[in-house]
């Protein structure tokens, strides 16, 4: 009687699970991330702290207190652009900068087949729903996207809002 034992190996090799392609489309990825995603997150992160104003001027008196409180310190703006700003509210853009974290570490960790605290999950979710809808009120500033009344907006805030963070998450994954 022999004691030798034939197993299958547990896991291919990383070109045969398609390994080359997977790096190839990370590369692409981070190319894609480098040179279009600060342009797409300052645009969502415009949009949402120009939504977040809208939103509180539509609170009366209480709204425009908060706003004047949220938006007295601010930073200026690296560029000129005739008929934009010259700075930004820091606390907004604070936001901004948490959602966007929350939302890449979200899908990172999904995408990975991660497990995802659930208080991770919940504040998250949170300042994702802050996060599309400040982008969608700051996207019916738009003249000629508010005369297709919200469903344009709805719509464009998607990708705008997830479209950069789901791809950074998915380009950090393992594998």
């Amino acid at each position: 009687m022999s004691n030798v034992r034939s197993e299958p190996l547990k896991s291919a090799s990383p070109v045969a699970r398609g390994g080359c392609a997977i790096l190839l489309g990370k590369a692409g990825m981070w190319l894609a991330v480098a040179s279009f995603g600060g342009i797409f997150w300052a645009v969502n992160g415009g949009f949402s702290v120009i939504g977040l104003g809208v939103l509180a001027s539509a609170f009366n008196s209480a709204g425009a207190l908060f706003w004047a409180a949220v938006s007295s310190w601010t930073f200026p703006v690296p560029v000129i652009v005739p008929g934009l700003p010259t700075t930004q509210p820091v606390i907004p853009w604070i936001g901004v900068v948490a959602a966007s974290l929350l939302q890449i570490s979200v899908a990172w960790l999904k995408l990975g087949k991660q497990p995802i605290p659930w208080q991770l999950l919940m504040v998250a979710a949170l300042m994702s729903v802050y996060d599309y809808a400040t982008t969608f009120f700051g996207l019916g500033t738009i003249p000629w996207l508010e005369k297709g009344g919200p469903i344009p907006a709805l719509l464009i805030a998607i990708p705008l809002t997830f479209a950069l963070e789901v791809s950074i998450g998915y380009a950090l994954k393992r594998r």
